[in-house]
């Protein structure tokens, strides 16, 4: 807006300052139809000047819309990293569980039963055919 007013200026004191400096009839008669195509090229540029505005404003909205998204994403990335954090540390509790329920009942014990149970088994088969 400044810079349209700024130019409303300098066109009329422009025209003016030709007006003095020249007094043919012509001239005079050119200054309507100059101010006329002035006038419309300043009305032009205000509409070309308020649509830009207009457009600018539509981005700060957008921009301010995409900022709210943006934190609400945020948070829900926070929200499920917390919750990664304790599935995470859930499943290390129970790994370390594992590992301690399989030193506590190892293999070696079940195997040396088997190979009691079937010593016995092959002393009652050799007791029961004799």
């Amino acid at each position: 807006r400044q810079l349209v007013e700024h130019l409303r200026t300098q066109m009329g004191s422009g025209v003016s300052g030709n007006l003095a400096n020249n007094s043919s009839g012509y001239v005079d008669a050119q200054q309507p139809q100059q101010m006329s195509a002035t006038t419309q090229a300043l009305r032009q540029q205000d509409d070309m000047i308020d649509e830009l505005a207009m457009g600018v404003g539509r981005l700060k909205d957008q921009t301010k819309l995409i900022h709210q998204e943006a934190g609400v994403h945020v948070k829900l990335l926070d929200e499920m990293d917390n919750d990664v954090e304790a599935a995470h540390a859930g499943l290390e509790a129970e790994t370390a569980r594992a590992l301690k329920l399989k030193e506590d009942k190892s293999v070696w014990r079940l195997y040396m039963i088997i190979v009691g149970l079937s010593i016995l088994l092959f002393i009652l088969i050799l007791a029961g055919l004799s």
